[in-house]
């Protein structure tokens, strides 16, 4: 472009001089004279079809250079920093003073192309300081939300899945709370490794219990709560979180597994952790391994033949993601799915972590719920919009995760108004668009476009929490609802 620029100045001097002097073009090849003309001719009167194009990569020239300014301003806020990171960092105790400063000296610029808010769909010009994709009213109370805590000292939780991302986050913002939190994972002992290494670790690690657990076996799972029933003697709240979207092949989990076979290799704050829970029976682990993984073991017994790949071309040696995950790079997942391409250990598979444990906890917990006498009691369903009946557009991609997502919603639907008699409130809860599903080909792609998810991690995290936290702090306890950003939302 820039040679171009350099190249027309120089046609405009020429030019210009003939104008000033026209007997300069005495001097030129008459040849040549007469291709200055016609060329010169046919630029400073273009057919109506060339100033159409023109028009055209004048508008495309326009908005490029709109989007290049609009993402210099977007880049510069506080989401799309956290991005950046090569690791995703806990937002410490600290974070509200911090943003709240940063937001002092920030002065709000204005885009150039209006957007549509994330949230309320609203178009908007004004940038907040923190997101990307929100209007300014919508931001802040997400921020607000994103933040908000509540006393929950004494009270007790269970959080499934809470080994990375939106599970691992809502289960800091109940131990900085106050609370016990009893989480489950497959993993326990990377999980404990992640949690001894939080900054604020020995304020709350005390309250900290990790069960290795795998979701996908309901004997287990019923053998867990039974557990529960015989060594807990309260329990009150329960978040489902724990959800199966894209199913990963056992190469995927199989650099874990060392940590999950030697556990001495773990700091001992670490190991504390973990041998609260190593007591729990596990008969089907014994039977598949000699190793002491644990549920972590079940995650390496071949079900498809995906599993039986273990290319380092595919999971590559140390390659991990911002959340300290493997990279997967199979050029096709479960989020592309279409009904006759998903198998039927997949669908079975879904269903049993996205519906099945939940239904069997809620039941079987039930009674260590109602052990105390307190009537401000929670259930939160993590589901999605995938869930949903009520949508325009349906993707005819992952149907078997949607199906587990609406079933789900419909234990919700269907039990609340059972269990809130007995002072649990149950509501669905959305998490919101934190992450892109898409094979990693794809999910490249559309970053190097400019495609970025309007929320993260905790955001995802703030939204389950929420209705335990707005319970504590209005006394208003919302159930038998699907929220999503917050709001009641249609089933």
């Amino acid at each position: 472009m820039d040679n171009l620029a350099q190249k027309l100045g120089d046609a405009v001097d020429v030019l210009e001089a003939i104008v000033a002097d026209r007997g300069l073009l005495a001097q030129v090849d008459p040849e040549l004279r007469t291709r200055l003309m016609k060329a010169a001719g046919m630029a400073s009167r273009p057919s109506r079809t060339e100033q159409r194009v023109f028009r055209r990569a004048e508008q495309r020239e326009r908005k490029s250079k709109q989007r290049s300014a609009d993402e210099k301003v977007l880049d510069a806020l506080m989401i799309r920093r956290k991005r950046a990171q090569p690791v995703f960092a806990t937002p410490s105790r600290d974070a509200p003073r911090e943003l709240a400063a940063e937001a002092g000296s920030f002065e709000q610029p204005e885009l150039e192309s209006a957007r549509n808010c994330y949230v309320c769909k609203s178009k908007f010009t004004r940038v907040h300081h923190f997101y990307d994709k929100l209007c300014c009213d919508c931001a802040e109370l997400n921020l607000e939300r994103r933040h908000q805590t509540a006393d929950l000292t004494g009270r007790t939780a269970l959080i499934t899945g809470a080994r990375v991302k939106i599970g691992y986050q809502a289960a800091i913002k109940l131990l900085r709370a106050g609370a016990r939190v009893l989480v489950t994972t497959r993993f326990p002992h990377d999980a404990a490794r992640r949690y001894a290494a939080e900054d604020d670790f020995e304020a709350w690690g005390h309250r900290l219990a990790i069960h290795g657990l795998d979701l996908r076996h309901t004997p287990s799972v019923q053998q867990f709560c039974r557990e529960l029933l015989d060594q807990e003697s309260r329990l009150d709240f329960i978040i489902n979180n724990a959800c199966q979207t894209v199913r990963r092949p056992a190469g995927f989990y199989a650099h874990l597994m060392d940590a999950e076979r030697q556990p001495e290799q773990l700091s001992a704050a670490a190991r504390g952790v973990v041998s609260r829970v190593e007591t729990l029976p596990a008969p089907l682990t014994a039977q598949l391994s000699s190793h002491t993984g644990g549920a972590a073991e079940l995650s390496q017994v071949p079900l498809l033949a995906e599993d039986l790949d273990t290319s380092v071309r595919l999971f590559p040696t140390g390659a991990l993601d911002a959340d300290e995950q493997q990279l997967d790079f199979r050029k096709v997942n479960s989020w592309r799915l279409l009904l006759d391409e998903v198998s039927a250990v997949e669908l079975l598979e879904v269903h049993l972590v996205n519906a099945v444990a939940p239904f069997v906890l809620n039941g079987q917990l039930k009674s260590l719920m109602t052990r105390t006498p307190e009537r401000d009691k929670h259930i939160v369903n993590v589901s999605a919009m995938e869930g949903q009946f009520y949508r325009t557009f349906k993707t005819p991609r992952h149907p078997h995760t949607n199906m587990a997502k609406a079933g789900l919603n419909m234990l919700t639907r269907t039990s609340a108004p059972d269990y809130v008699r007995d002072g649990i409130h149950m509501n669905s809860v959305d998490t919101g668009w934190v992450t892109d599903e898409d094979p990693a080909e794809i999910a490249d792609r559309k970053r190097e476009e400019g495609f970025h998810p309007p929320l993260d991690i905790v955001d995802g995290a703030a939204r389950i929490v929420d209705p335990i936290f707005q319970g504590q702090i209005t006394g208003e306890h919302a159930w038998g609802r699907f929220l999503k950003d917050y709001k009641p939302t249609d089933w």
